[in-house]
């Protein structure tokens, strides 16, 4: 039915935000273009919505998704995101909020207050527009969605009570009874952020309600590929809550964060603590780790640990686990003695350096998407399972695109070792579109959260570097993408800073001012003048099929941050069976599972005889299907492998050993 009802919806999209505030599979398909709803609506189209949405989709009827995961299938409200969700910074004693909450969804416009009514129950913390939130509806733009539920407070003197959120996407209002508990509203849809509701809450049973205000596009968000009207490379939009909610008491001092810069050759690391106190300015914190105890000085300490120093590396992630103590307060968290760099090989050639060896970086653009979760995986055994597959494939990296994961999946990629090339999830403007004050205006919430983020995942080894633009996806001009860039490299010299990514790119290498041209026309790398800062660590080259590369130069790697794509559909596992299924390239030569690997075999062996030349890393696309895209080496519910993985584990090993 969903199929046959497409080409319909299009005709009759404007009364469609109307209608997709049925719970139902179809609403799926139904446009939130809220500016276009008056000036479209004509009679005829709203008899067409009334007949179509009368047959096809029941305002009771339960959500379900065109496919799901193994994980997903085993998803409950019991169960729902159980495991500690920060492992970098573990404490004891926590309360998680995921599970049954009640929901409300008002307009923009005539919302009095909060609701007095409810219209169901939503599993935090997926979306409200996966299946696995068990509401299954988009979200318009001009709309409130609400979230309330009871908790449990204990309040203790000389503590603190803590509100965390893994992420709100993207505003969010946060009240405790009648009382917001923030003068300005939370924004932002990517990254975590605490609440101290100590003075809010009573002792016992409080309400705790949340207001949510997502606006997806033509906003200075950041939203990576979620789209109104998904198709193509963008996708079903992700609104409210959808990463973990939980609640800890800490003592009144307490740690807040910690960073972690490791020397290798020395075997020391520094440990910075951020410690939060109504009292001391610089609270001393107590450090234990491979049985080696320090004190802080200043906020920060350096350990000499004891000899051989485990590193850290794909191949071996070993990770060094340390406890603090400050005052009352004890935490634990980890840290992996690893250096990553840019350096001339023997021959002159910059490549990549992890722990004093050239190293090259082969991995797969990965998405994180699920068909039944959307950008919020089913569960700590899925996210597992997709690092496991891309690893007993033979890749050791993987480039993290336009999002930005739960925790839990960086303590992943630290404890199973791989690593991760980390984009920051961009806004709307277009490399095609005229730069506008919106594209400055979008610039300063960038900068907010490229900071963010490189805060929150600063103690996670497996990051290795950073992408703060793609494709110049609300990338601005000259001067602010260097100012970016440059901001990136200074503020974590720990890790290096790709791009610009695919085109467009000021440091000096490809420029693209008015889209796309055949590579044949941008395969020259220009420099700046002799003496000007290129704040990039490479030059970065987008190329389906290819493969190909930028020349070797003397001041960035060449890189190949997106080839391939290979298109081959798996029947009984596609999102839509529709003729708008793509891939870069599919057809005849891809259509047999014997065909698609064969040609992907083909192109890495160019591949390893580019790194032979210089290539220092390469992004295969993808890690799996995504909606519509059907190029992934696995199909989107990820039941089916469409690769030996025997056979790529072959091919990289020449790629990999091609730099050694």
């Amino acid at each position: 039915m969903e199929v046959q009802l497409f080409s319909l919806q299009r005709a009759i999209r404007p009364l469609s935000l109307v209608f997709c505030r049925l719970s139902s599979p179809v609403s799926r398909l139904a446009s939130s273009r809220f500016s276009r709803l008056l000036s479209r609506a004509l009679p005829l189209s709203a008899a067409l919505s009334l007949f179509v949405f009368a047959l096809a989709a029941p305002a009771n009827a339960a959500p379900s998704a065109p496919l799901t995961t193994p994980w997903g299938e085993k998803v409950t409200d019991a169960n729902a995101w159980r495991e500690y969700p920060r492992p970098q910074l573990v404490r004891d004693g926590w309360t998680c909020l995921n599970g049954d909450w009640d929901y409300a969804v008002t307009s923009v416009t005539n919302t009095p207050g909060r609701p007095e009514k409810w219209d169901g129950k939503i599993r935090v913390p997926f979306a409200i527009e996966s299946a696995l939130s068990g509401v299954g509806r988009l979200l318009g733009p001009d709309e409130f969605l609400w979230y309330t539920r009871k908790v449990d407070c204990r309040k203790r003197p000389g503590e603190r009570i803590l509100l965390h959120f893994g992420a709100v996407d993207f505003r969010a209002q946060v009240f405790v009874g009648h009382r917001e508990v923030t003068d300005v509203p939370h924004e932002g849809g990517n990254l975590p952020f605490t609440l101290d509701v100590t003075d809010y809450v009573a002792d016992g049973e409080n309400e705790l309600t949340v207001c949510a205000w997502d606006p997806t596009e033509d906003f200075v968000n950041s939203r990576g590929k979620q789209s109104f009207e998904p198709k193509g490379c963008f996708y079903t939009r992700v609104s409210g809550i959808w990463q973990t909610v939980w609640m800890e008491n800490v003592p009144e001092t307490h740690v807040a964060g910690y960073a972690v810069a490791t020397d290798i050759d020395k075997g020391t690391v520094t440990l910075r603590f951020d410690v939060r106190s109504p009292r001391f300015a610089k609270p001393e914190v107590t450090v234990e780790v491979a049985g080696v105890k320090a004190t802080t000085a200043n906020g920060e300490v350096t350990v000499t640990l004891p000899r051989p120093v485990r590193l850290w590396s794909p191949d071996s992630p070993e990770l060094y686990r340390f406890t603090a103590a400050c005052g009352a307060d004890s935490v634990r968290g980890y840290f992996g003695m690893r250096k990553i760099e840019k350096r001339a090989d023997a021959k002159g050639v910059l490549r990549f350096y992890l722990n004093d060896e050239p190293t090259f970086l082969l991995g797969t653009l990965d998405q994180g998407w699920w068909p039944d979760g959307l950008l919020t995986p089913p569960s700590d055994e899925a996210m597992a399972h997709d690092i496991r597959t891309l690893k007993d494939c033979g890749y050791n990296m993987m480039r993290k695109h336009i999002k930005v994961e739960p925790l839990r999946y960086y303590y992943l990629c630290d404890t199973l070792g791989i690593l991760v090339v980390q984009d920051l999830p961009s806004g709307n403007h277009s490399y095609l579109s005229p730069l506008d004050a919106k594209t400055t205006a979008r610039y300063w919430l960038q900068r907010q959260e490229q900071k963010g983020l490189m805060d929150l995942l600063q103690t996670s080894p497996s990051v290795v570097m950073w992408c703060p633009y793609n494709e110049a996806w609300t990338q601005p001009g000259e001067f602010q993408t260097h100012a970016m860039l440059d901001f990136v490299r200074n503020y974590d010299p720990t890790r290096l800073v790709n791009g610009p990514s695919g085109c467009w790119d000021w440091e000096g290498g490809c420029i693209l001012p008015t889209g796309w041209v055949a590579w044949d026309k941008r395969i020259t790398t220009a420099h700046k003048p002799a003496g000007v800062c290129e704040a990039g660590d490479t030059v970065d080259a987008h190329l389906y099929r290819g493969p190909a590369m930028f020349p070797v130069n003397d001041r960035r790697i060449s890189f190949l941050g997106e080839f391939g794509g290979l298109g081959h559909s798996v029947e009984g596992h596609l999102w839509k069976k529709t003729a708008k299924n793509w891939g870069y390239g599919g057809n005849k030569d891809t259509a047999t599972r014997e065909g698609l690997e064969k040609t992907y075999v083909a192109l890495l062996e160019k591949v390893a005889d580019l790194a032979a030349q210089g290539l220092g890393g390469a992004v295969y696309t993808q890690t799996t299907d995504v909606e519509v895209e059907i190029n992934g080496l696995m199909t989107y519910d990820r039941k089916v492998m469409k690769f030996d993985p025997k056979a790529l584990r072959a091919v990289h090993r020449k790629v990999l050993d091609a730099v050694r």
